[in-house]
């Protein structure tokens, strides 16, 4: 289609500036924050405004209630926020206390340690989801609201069977959540319009026409349906900005087009506008999302009528990611037969810039294995998004309930072993798998507890769930089954390190019985100490995974059959299992606190992170490795598939761009899920660990997002410099 970027202009170079130094961008540790008090995810920080209202709302008559009731009150007592050059309002409220705030704040948090909401161990996320902006743009909070008060006219509580049942009375309470959540939602709309008119009397113009014409957007949407772009992307922006947490942009070229395009035909939006909302919609990602976190977009793929969605919005919202070169968004393409060559170069030099997004999606084996594996509709199966690292959730009717648990595959591995001794591989991968299959199984119903417990608390927005499908027209909340989809994705970490584990066991005791099962799992626990020789004969002689040799690419497939086994139809908890081998961070923290394996890795380092091949272990080049990533069926594992490419600086500039374009085509049509590039060198991350205050920008792929490198912990630090450079 000839697409000609736009260059970033000075401007959002500016607001970028300015969005840096809020506190989620600058914040290197969320887990451990001096001011803001963690709260239910890690990923939510508590607020005194969220504290006031729990505990004005004690009388509520139930925790769910008080709940949404606390969740209104964040927002009334939000206070609007409008920088400088910025083209869309709505911020993530964190405001500097006073030191009496700060009294307050902290006894609040203290007393709410007690209440229903932290008798939970690990409450389930209650983000990690991506909302009917559709719907939101066609119908606004007034046409939710329409809808909500309708269901509650339907509902007779004095009907006969109303009691001891109860359905109705819950559907009323979950309505009433709703309601008094929505309605908070526009009053800060408002409020911001009535700020921006203010700060319109004291600037000059162009600035004083801009917030006169922001203000008068705001008294529209969200509240009433979005006719422009600008309103849309407004919209979009403010809705997002009234929730903590990680809830993705979904596919902005698919909702929002339909405005750009009549604007552009009207003559009342130009390209380059429409770039500079696109940028600031993006850099509002930043202000919500922490490091060791990812929320993002996907663009491109089919659309249910089988349609290429290839667009002007497809290309400035991969432009924005260029432009932007932030750890967030987490934007992605999906790729099929049809994706033109053109917008995967465009792709590709993006990437060449040191820029880690986009990330590449195989959207016909994904869009099929939902239908076939997981009982998506065609329709609703061609809007999937990865709802924030790698995890794939269908936009606005599903839940991804992302990590539940994870499953340390390396780790089972080695305890079997001290436990025990095997006459043959076979009895004892056997062993392996039911050990494994017990504990997923006890995790699993562990968590189903955890959900159930969520529900009865209100451990959820509830204006989240009003742009879920189906949960309005059942009256139900998502923990309650309201949505149309519900996943869980246990995740298996450290797969190739297991991989590589299998065969040395199968190699050096039961084929060439160069030792005992004993004395290799005592040579392990003492991390090779007395047998450096065995360890090297294990990294430079055995096959490993990622080099397309038969044993490793079968043991891989083996082991990949295996693990997908485990979550047979045969108990209702396993209906909803969608297992992957995205590992985020876990592969290196698990890593760290676990002894030697069985492939040669020393005690206190990662494990291989996603689906990869054990880092530094591919040497036979990327094709090789590609064909061993695509030796066995990944088509069920969508609860995350990550695959990790490095290539130096100099290997993805000019026509190389091309190779990769080759090589990601070829890795879809392999059946391969998704694949990642950074672009990094050796000598750049060694330098970066000497001279951290250099290389504060410096931005590295993990597993399945994207953070800063000098942020990380040295063993992740060590994990990503180990990876092979092609």
């Amino acid at each position: 289609m000839n697409y000609q970027a736009e260059a970033m202009t000075a401007r959002m170079k500016r607001v970028k500036e300015t969005y840096m130094g809020l506190t989620v961008p600058a914040m290197k540790d969320p887990y451990h924050p001096e001011k803001y008090k963690c709260y239910r995810s890690g990923d939510r920080l508590m607020t005194l405004g969220f504290l006031r209202g729990f505990e004005k709302n004690a009388s509520a008559p139930t925790t769910r209630l008080r709940t949404s009731y606390a969740e209104a009150e964040e927002l009334y007592e939000a206070k609007p926020m409008i920088y400088d050059d910025e083209l869309l309002l709505g911020h993530l409220y964190l405001p500097d206390y006073t030191e009496e705030e700060q009294a307050e704040y902290d006894r609040l948090c203290e007393a709410f340690g007690m209440s229903a909401h932290t008798l939970i161990e690990r409450p389930p996320r209650k983000d990690h989801i991506c909302l009917d902006f559709d719907k939101l743009l066609r119908v606004g909070v007034n046409g939710l609201r329409t809808e909500i008060r309708e269901k509650l006219e339907e509902l007779d509580l004095n009907a006969p069977g109303v009691y001891p049942d109860m359905e109705a009375v819950k559907q009323w309470e979950f309505y009433r959540c709703c309601l008094i959540e929505l309605d908070a939602v526009s009053d800060l709309a408002k409020r911001y319009a009535e700020e921006a008119l203010r700060l319109a009397e004291e600037k000059p113009e162009p600035r004083k026409s801009e917030l006169l014409r922001l203000a008068t957007m705001l008294k529209k949407v969200p509240d009433e349906p979005a006719e422009s772009f600008y309103e849309a992307i407004q919209s979009v922006q403010f809705f997002l900005s009234t929730l903590f947490g990680l809830y993705a942009l979904g596919r902005p070229d698919r909702y929002l087009y339909p405005y750009y395009q009549k604007d552009i035909q009207t003559g009342a939006l130009t390209k380059e506008f429409t770039q500079e909302l696109i940028d600031n919609f993006c850099l509002y990602v930043s202000d919500r999302v922490f490091s060791r976190a990812a929320c993002g977009f996907i663009v491109g793929g089919k659309d249910e009528n089988g349609k290429l969605v290839e667009n002007d919005l497809t290309y400035m919202f991969l432009n924005a990611l260029d432009h932007l070169k932030l750890p967030d968004p987490n934007g992605a393409l999906a790729v099929n037969k049809e994706t033109s060559s053109e917008l995967l170069t465009f792709c590709a030099e993006i990437l060449s810039h040191g820029t880690t997004h986009p990330a590449f999606y195989n959207d016909d084996a994904i869009t099929e294995s939902l239908i076939r594996h997981y009982g998506v509709s065609p329709a609703d199966a061609v809007n999937y998004i990865h709802s924030t690292c790698a995890e794939i959730s269908v936009i606005g009717k599903s839940k991804a309930h992302s990590t539940p648990f994870t499953i340390d595959l390396p780790r089972f591995l080695v305890q079997l072993t001290r436990k025990q001794t095997f006459d043959s591989f076979d009895e004892l991968y056997e062993r392996y798998l039911e050990e494994l299959k017990a504990s997923v199984g006890t995790r699993a119903l562990n968590y189903a507890v955890r959900i159930l417990e969520g529900a009865r608390i209100g451990n959820e927005a509830m204006r989240i769930c009003a742009l879920i499908d189906d949960c309005i027209a059942r009256g139900k909340s998502i923990y309650e089954g309201g949505e149309r989809y519900m996943f869980e994705q246990p995740i298996f970490v450290g797969f190739a390190t297991a991989v590589d584990s299998l065969i040395a066991l199968s190699e050096l005791v039961y084929t060439r019985k160069k030792l005992t099962l004993e004395a290799f799992a005592e040579t392990v626990a003492g991390d090779y100490a007395e047998n450096e020789p065995l360890r090297q004969f294990i990294i430079n002689k055995l096959p490993h995974y990622g080099n397309a040799d038969p044993m490793a690419d079968a043991m891989a497939a083996r082991l990949a059959a295996s693990l997908q086994g485990i979550f047979g139809k045969n108990t209702v908890l396993w209906d909803h299992m969608m297992p992957g081998t995205f590992s985020y961070i876990n592969h290196a923290t698990m890593g760290a606190k676990m002894g030697a394996t069985f492939d040669g890795r020393h005690a206190g380092t990662s494990y291989s992170d996603g689906c990869s091949a054990v880092q530094g272990r591919d040497v036979n080049g990327p094709t090789a490795m590609l064909c061993s990533l695509t030796s066995w069926d990944q088509s069920a594992l969508l609860g995350g598939m990550v695959v990790n490419l490095k290539f130096g600086r100099d290997n993805l500039n000019g026509s190389r761009g091309e190779n990769l374009t080759a090589f990601v085509r070829t890795f879809m049509e392999r059946g391969g899920i998704e694949l990642q590039v950074n672009v990094v060198d050796r000598e750049t991350l060694e330098d970066a660990r000497v001279h951290p205050e250099a290389h504060r920008d410096l931005i590295v792929r993990i597993g399945g997002y994207s953070d800063y490198y000098t942020r990380l912990s040295p063993v992740l630090q060590q994990e990503i410099m180990d990876r092979t450079e092609y």
